[in-house]
């Protein structure tokens, strides 16, 4: 790719496609660790233990690319993140995912041998290994390659004096195990929602309230999140549900974000490569104190005449502009909010709920979906009592989601037990307006009645001759 077209790419709105400048990306270590990083030009990305490049060795190739760190800093890209080569041989492509044993032709280059089971494993320690430390460091000192990584894994192995005791699946796990630890390879992925949550997960679990993966789909989800939508928002993890919000909507709707500060923490966005004015026109925030007092908070701002204003200094020419246009926002969100009649109300926080949805729920349209997230299941108890009683949602329902990972072998199966099984608990219900009195049945019952009715009153005969 020329310089000219990984400047219109880097330039495009939201591209999810390539890897340009000017753009945030994950990138994904063979240890399974996860970093952010902002591709600047002639810039150089260090990966610690793993090496640095220069991002100019990455650009023009598609987000999902994996790369191996040669020589000077250079990349050059390979199939997977734990493709398997040999020494001065063809390359051998791991085309599996990595949970699923491989076969045992594709590690003939390591072991000839292996067991049907591993009850002849011995663990005696270090003494099964006749590479020592001492080695290992004199073989890094040697490059600062995959290469060299590749070559302490083959002589870990052949100097293994228990490997051809193991099963071919632990012999793959072994081999995993030392890819992670040694190979000096990553993959650049593109920042979805999913992508970020997971980095905050592994970073800072209490930024993002425990939630998973899974979870947020499911807020997603009963949320009815879609282009053109018009939602009301509670959003107390950075701005991590807004992101996945946007990236559902495609660029089209509005969000009005509910925050108790001064300013609304967002700085989730930053990841998100969407322009300060695509930002603008889709999310409005507001205070909770002008959305529970508008009218106090509505600013009565006096505009000056063009002669005036012709007449101001400089200083107070851009003073006058700047609260000019702080007011017109602040009235603007002020009347948005009024106007009501969201299209739906997501609420991931720690508030305490039914003390808020009184005011929070007159402005929500009928029919439309409330959605509320909390770390703690007793919360959401309180707040689903509440709306039983209220009767202006639906059927309130408090859902759990979880889903494990399982490990796999041919004839048996088990769940990986280091994985989380906690994403929090959600309640959902139908935002409906109730009918207060003059309700009147309407149906076949009625029909019935005034017939049986008819049947049984006699009928009185009159003579016109009379």
């Amino acid at each position: 790719m020329s310089s000219e077209d990984v400047k219109s790419v880097a330039t495009s709105e939201y591209n999810s496609q390539v890897i340009a400048y000017g753009q945030y990306v994950l990138v994904r270590l063979p240890s399974e660790g996860l970093k952010l990083v902002y591709l600047k030009e002639t810039g150089i990305v260090n990966l610690g233990k793993f090496g640095s490049f220069q991002v100019s060795g990455v650009i023009g190739y598609k987000l999902g690319q994996s790369f191996e760190i040669i020589e000077d800093q250079q990349v050059k890209p390979i199939s997977h993140i734990s493709e398997i080569t040999e020494d001065n041989g063809p390359e051998v492509e791991n085309e599996d995912d990595g949970e699923t044993p491989l076969s045992k032709d594709m590690l003939t280059s390591y072991f000839t041998n292996s067991s049907d089971n591993n009850q002849n494993i011995i663990n005696i320690g270090s003494k099964i290994q006749q590479l020592t430390n001492e080695d290992i460091d004199e073989l890094k000192k040697s490059g600062a390659s995959s290469g060299i990584g590749q070559q302490i894994i083959e002589k870990m192995i052949s100097g293994h004096e228990g490997f051809d005791k193991k099963t071919i699946f632990s012999q793959q796990k072994y081999l995993r195990r030392k890819q992670q630890k040694f190979l000096r390879r990553f993959s650049v992925e593109y920042v979805s929602a999913s992508q970020l949550l997971e980095y905050f997960i592994q970073k800072d679990l209490p930024r993002v309230l425990d939630i998973s993966e899974e979870t947020l789909g499911l807020i997603m989800s009963y949320g009815n999140i879609r282009p053109g939508g018009n939602y009301l928002l509670i959003d107390e993890t950075g701005g991590v549900i807004l992101y996945a919000m946007l990236e559902r909507m495609k660029g089209q709707g509005s969000v009005l974000v509910l925050h108790d500060n001064e300013h609304a923490n967002l700085s989730a966005l930053k990841y998100s490569n969407y322009s300060e004015e695509t930002q603008s026109k889709m999310i409005k925030t507001i205070n909770w104190l002008q959305f529970l007092e508008p009218e106090n908070e509505r600013i009565d701002w006096e505009h000056v005449s063009e002669t005036e204003l012709a007449d101001m200094k400089p200083s107070k020419k851009a003073q006058y502009e700047r609260r000019t246009k702080r007011a017109g926002e602040i009235n603007s969100v002020i009347e948005l909010a009024q106007q009501g009649n969201f299209d739906a109300f997501i609420s991931v926080s720690t508030l305490s709920l039914p003390t808020l949805l009184p005011e929070v729920l007159p402005k929500i349209g009928g029919s439309r979906p409330i959605v509320l997230y909390s770390q703690f299941k007793e919360l959401l108890l309180d707040t689903q009592h509440f709306l039983s009683v209220d009767k202006r949602v639906l059927a309130p329902s408090i859902l759990e989601t979880r889903a494990r990972i399982y490990q796999t072998i041919l004839g048996r199966i088990h769940p990986m037990m280091t994985s989380r099984g906690y994403g929090g608990y959600i309640l959902w219900g139908t935002r409906v307006i109730p009918q207060e009195s003059g309700i009147t049945a309407v149906g076949r019952g009625v029909s019935k009645r005034r017939k049986e009715n008819t049947e049984s009153s006699p009928e009185v005969a009159t003579d016109s001759t009379q």
